[in-house]
């Protein structure tokens, strides 16, 4: 499949969610950044969580990612916590990036991270929607999960060394 028809394929995919920017950058065949499920709750505010999904020039994968920067309200409550707890929290999510099947990238210093999937490309094949949705539909279980956990670790309703991954 042609790069152009790959464009405007995800870009027609995208009119199911409310797509922000198109990137524009001299390495990226296609990026596009997007709101993902669209909407507003009664307050106003967004429901859906930002992401990306770009593909580099003579890479045969697509990118569908998320960032997450933990609130200064978080990060504030993770610092004050006994030491290493930040770091268990952390180690928690990443067994929980594995058995998901999700790549990420954690930035402990900055308090954010980034949860990556990727389509790989075949030549001559199309990607269809459902395959594109579930994508992002796998990433955004794992943004919220982690979300959720970060909130309940924060107001203490737990023990980090109590958690116990269950498939």
């Amino acid at each position: 499949m042609s790069d152009t028809k790959l464009r405007d394929m995800i870009k027609e995919y995208l009119s199911d969610a409310e797509l922000k920017e198109t990137l524009h950058d001299p390495k990226l065949e296609l990026g596009f950044r997007f709101m993902f499920p669209p909407g507003k709750n009664p307050q106003g505010r967004p429901i859906g969580r930002p992401f990306t999904v770009v593909k580099v020039k003579n890479k045969n994968v697509l990118e569908l990612s998320s960032l997450i920067n933990i609130s200064p309200d978080h990060t504030e409550k993770l610092d004050a916590m006994e030491k290493g707890s930040k770091e268990k929290f952390f180690k928690t999510l990443i067994k929980t990036f594995f058995l998901k099947e999700v790549f990420f990238n954690i930035d402990q210093s900055h308090n954010r991270y980034m949860i990556i999937d990727n389509i790989f490309l075949s030549s001559g094949e199309i990607i269809t929607k459902n395959t594109f949705y579930n994508s992002i539909r796998k990433v955004l279980g794992c943004v919220l999960y982690s979300i959720a956990e970060l909130q309940d670790f924060c107001a203490g309703e737990f023990d980090i060394s109590d958690l116990k991954l269950i498939p």
